[in-house]
C-alpha cells in the first residue's frame, strides 16, 4: 500500500508539472503573437503614470537576451565599462516633453515631436560597433567621437551615425545581440499591458540629440524605443503596416532533409 501511494503521488506531481508547464508554454506564446507596433501621436502633452520602477523592470528583461561577443574595450571606460554590446539612455515622461521642446524650436516638422508629447518613456538604445578599420585611412582616431563635436567627411556625410560601420561577423553579432535585447524588452512591456514603438529614430538620430542625451557620438543608434500610456485618450493611435501581411512560415521555411 504505501508503495502504491508513492507511485500515485509520484503521478499526480508529474501531471501537475505537466499542465504547469503547458501553461508557461501558452502564456508565452500569448505574449509573442500580442506584442505589436502601436504608435501614439499626440498634439499636445498627455499625462503618465508609467512609474519608473516599472520602466526598470521593463528594462531588465533586456538583460537576458543572448550575447556571443563582448563590447570592444574603446566602448569601455570608467564607470561605463560593461561588457554587453549595446547602451540604454532613458528618459521618462517629463525628460520626453523637454526634448519634444527643443526639436520643436529647431523647426522639426516629423512625427517625431507628437511621439514625445505622447510618450510614457522614451529608450535611445544604440549598439556599439568594433572601430572602423578604415579609420587610419582617412585619419581618424579609433575612438573619435566619444566626447566630442567631431564632424568627419567621409563619402559626403558629416554625421558620424551616417558613416558606415566594417561590414565584419563581430558588428554582425553585436548588432544582433542588441536586436534581441530590444525584443526581451517589447515583450517584457506587453506583458504588462504597455504599448510600444520600435522606431528607427528619424531626428533622434542626429548628432545634436546625441549632444542633448549624453550618447558618445561613435555609438550607432539601433533604434528608438517608445513607451505609451494604456489609456490612449488625447492620442491618435497608428498601428504597424506589416502585421498583416507577413504570411505564414510556409512562405520563409525550407525543412531540409539529407537522403
Amino acid at each position: 500500500m504505501a508503495e502504491e501511494s508513492k507511485n500515485r503521488e509520484s503521478r499526480d506531481r508529474e501531471s501537475r508539472n505537466r499542465e504547469s508547464t503547458i501553461r508557461e508554454i501558452d502564456t508565452v506564446d500569448k505574449i509573442i503573437r500580442q506584442r505589436c507596433t502601436s504608435k501614439y501621436l499626440a498634439d499636445e502633452p498627455l499625462n503618465s503614470k508609467l512609474s519608473r520602477a516599472t520602466i526598470e523592470e521593463v528594462i531588465e528583461a533586456a538583460n537576458f537576451g543572448p550575447v556571443h561577443l563582448t563590447a570592444s574595450k574603446v566602448h569601455r571606460s570608467g564607470e561605463d565599462d560593461s561588457i554587453l554590446p549595446w547602451r540604454f539612455y532613458v528618459l521618462q515622461a517629463g525628460d520626453c516633453r523637454s526634448l519634444r521642446d527643443l526639436l520643436i524650436s529647431r523647426g522639426d516638422g516629423s512625427k517625431v515631436p507628437n511621439m514625445l508629447a505622447a510618450a510614457s518613456a522614451l529608450i535611445q538604445v544604440t549598439w556599439l560597433p568594433n572601430p572602423l578599420e578604415t579609420n587610419s585611412q582617412i585619419g581618424v582616431d579609433p575612438g573619435v567621437g566619444a566626447d566630442t563635436e567631431t564632424h568627419i567627411e567621409v563619402d559626403g556625410s558629416s554625421n558620424l551615425q551616417d558613416r558606415l560601420y566594417d561590414a565584419t561577423i563581430e558588428n554582425m553579432e553585436h548588432i544582433a545581440a542588441a536586436s534581441a535585447a530590444v525584443q526581451n524588452m517589447l515583450l517584457a512591456a506587453t506583458v504588462r499591458g504597455i504599448p510600444t514603438y520600435w522606431s528607427s529614430g528619424g531626428a533622434l538620430r542626429k548628432a545634436d540629440v546625441f549632444s542633448w542625451l549624453e550618447i558618445p557620438q561613435r555609438e550607432m543608434l539601433l533604434g528608438s524605443v517608445f513607451l505609451f500610456p494604456e489609456d490612449e485618450t488625447g492620442a491618435r493611435v497608428v498601428p504597424g503596416k506589416l502585421r498583416d501581411k507577413r504570411g505564414g512560415t510556409e512562405n520563409w521555411v525550407k525543412w531540409v532533409e539529407f537522403l
